[in-house]
């Protein structure tokens, strides 16, 4: 970065942009909603035994995103956010890599989700030191594609991490950081909420993003 395109970016402030987006939602009040019992090594082995079928992604605009997430992700790109810096596996889409997730999942825990096993889908994502994924927001773009026909009116997209937790992981959600969170504790992130998540520590961080119809 040149001085000029650092002074320049100072005094544009493309950043009050996203502010002003996020600053007139409502404050979410975060807490865990269930306690899900998950095997870690089990999770982990999967990821190197279905490596081929995990998309490698990063941060740029994409086709399926709408208008807003769009303009947020072009902002995070004119701020930094890149392939060398929210690079991530991504489980889930590709294969059967859903399918093998939902029984690795189970029954019970499928159950005390309130889920409709047949409209989940299950995005195991790991993202190594340094790298994370950029405040947005979520509209169920990549589950559309997959579940054209779910009653969106019940969809939920829900989040929690396969291992306890590790110095340097973090999530956000809404004006909350989630740190010192247990494997398996789940939180609730509805459609178009803020939130993000980071690894700066020194391990890789294996978390769950979890779409579905729930019945309550």
């Amino acid at each position: 970065m040149k001085k000029d395109e650092y002074a320049n970016l100072i005094k544009s402030k493309p950043w009050q942009e996203v502010e002003n987006y996020f600053d007139q939602l409502p404050k979410a009040d975060v807490q865990p909603i269930t306690h899900l019992s998950i095997n870690t090594q089990e999770w982990i082995d999967f990821t190197i035994e279905q490596f081929d079928n995990a998309q490698q992604k990063w941060e740029e605009p994409k086709k399926h995103y709408t208008g807003q997430s769009n303009r947020l992700a072009e902002l995070n790109n004119k701020l930094g956010r890149n392939k060398h810096n929210t690079f991530e596996l991504n489980y889930g889409m590709n294969g059967d890599t859903n399918d093998i997730m939902k029984q690795m999942l189970g029954h019970d825990n499928i159950s005390r989700l309130k889920a409709d096993p047949d409209t989940i889908l299950i995005r195991l994502i790991v993202k190594f030191p340094g790298h994370g994924v950029a405040w947005h927001f979520d509209d169920a773009g990549s589950y559309g594609k997959k579940f054209p026909s779910a009653d969106k009116t019940k969809l939920r997209r829900l989040w929690w991490s396969i291992d306890d937790w590790k110095d340097g992981h973090a999530m956000q959600i809404s004006k909350t950081v989630l740190t010192n969170y247990n494997k398996g504790e789940v939180y609730d992130i509805p459609f178009g909420l803020g939130h993000a998540s980071s690894n700066f520590g020194y391990c890789p961080q294996y978390t769950i993003s979890f779409t579905g119809v729930i019945n309550d």
